[in-house]
């Protein structure tokens, strides 16, 4: 997420709602399935005659029960139907995810090489009014250190944050591919002398004239930003970043109209996003991202999943084969949709299932 919308206009501007698409197909099923998450974060209750199954444990405790009776569910192989995450004693409850998602997402899984891209506000970590608690689901980073721990799997972040902060918050194993700043940071999680996970990457360099401009962009932003409670500037190695969801509504309102008409008219990418705008020196989307790391991957097949306007560049270039997954509401040309954080979490849970099952064939 942070900051997200669709590729440039004049001049290089992104319009705030760019896609007219249908909406995709939700993530799981509706009528009379059970288990299926409210908006309010809780569960419809399981119907069926095993109302002593156990319930999943730890901060993914709104996952609904498993029920008994559900002959129409997908069966999953194996006597563990879940995939144990952080104090879950019992299986993950998996059983319901939409028929069409559940079937694209076993052919990914059987592709020979696959490249997992996750955006992480929310889609790995649910979001938060201050961006610096933000913090990953246990059972998103449980699965996705299993999908890293598998042959022919390249999991990669691809986030509007800047990619050593990301690193900071974000839970994940080392061999994760790290995508931030949309697409003007690149790096690999690597082991840290302390076992924690840290960045190995190559610095961003800007020519003469584009670190002029930053510069400018960041003390005209700030010059419009200082001293409003709530609202502050985040100076990225190639942008200004105008964050205002802290602050009233009527000031971010006035903030927000106030930088589109300053320094968002410079010759730079503007990137209006949930309560950001985003001015950068270099032209770059998380669809070019995508781009560059199935060739450098050697992926046969992508996934990819996010939750606002600028993962639709992401989108765009997925193609047959492919799998994208958008979070939350709004109008998205993905294919698939799932409500929130942590219904996604069952999907990387299920695709871990999955290519568990598959590895044979590639040996």
């Amino acid at each position: 997420m942070s900051a997200d919308d669709q590729r440039p206009t004049t001049p290089r501007h992104r319009a705030d709602n760019p896609v007219d698409a249908p909406s995709p197909v939700n993530g799981t099923r509706s009528g009379n399935a059970p288990g299926h998450a409210t908006d309010d974060g809780g569960a419809a209750e399981v119907a069926g005659d095993d109302a002593g199954a156990p319930e999943v444990a730890g901060d993914d405790a709104g996952a609904p029960e498993v029920a008994g009776d559900d002959a129409g569910a997908p069966e999953v192989a194996g006597d563990d139907a879940g995939v144990p995450g952080p104090g879950v004693a019992a299986p993950l409850f998996t059983a319901h995810l939409e028929e069409g998602l559940d079937a694209a997402l076993r052919a990914f899984a059987a592709a020979p090489t696959i490249l997992v891209g996750l955006d992480f506000d929310g889609v790995l970590a649910p979001i938060v009014l201050d961006p610096k608690m933000s913090r990953m689901l246990p059972t998103s980073a449980a699965a996705i250190a299993d999908l890293v721990a598998l042959a022919g799997v390249t999991v990669a972040v691809v986030s509007g944050r800047e990619a050593n902060d990301l690193v900071a918050l974000a839970d994940v194993p080392a061999g994760t591919k790290v995508v931030g700043s949309h697409g003007a940071q690149w790096g690999t999680v690597v082991a840290g002398p302390d076992g924690a996970g840290a960045l190995e990457a190559s610095p961003v360099e800007l020519s003469a004239d584009q670190a002029e401009l930053r510069a400018e962009l960041i003390r005209l932003t700030h010059e419009i930003a200082d001293g409003v409670e709530g609202a502050w500037v985040q100076e990225k190695p190639a942008a200004a970043v105008l964050h205002t969801r802290q602050a009233a509504r009527d000031d971010a309102a006035r903030l927000t109209q106030a930088v589109l008409d300053g320094p968002a008219t410079r010759a730079v990418q503007v990137i209006v996003g949930k309560e950001v705008v985003e001015m950068a020196v270099l032209e770059v989307t998380k669809g070019d991202a995508l781009v560059r790391l199935r060739p450098e991957t050697g992926a046969d097949a992508v996934l990819y999943a996010g939750d606002d306007t600028t993962d639709e560049d992401a989108f765009a270039v997925l193609g047959e084969g492919d799998v994208s997954i958008k979070i939350g509401d709004g109008d998205s040309a993905a294919a698939y949709r799932v409500t929130d954080p942590e219904e996604f979490s069952a999907v990387l849970v299920r695709l871990v299932q999955l290519r568990q099952g598959t590895l044979d064939t590639f040996s």
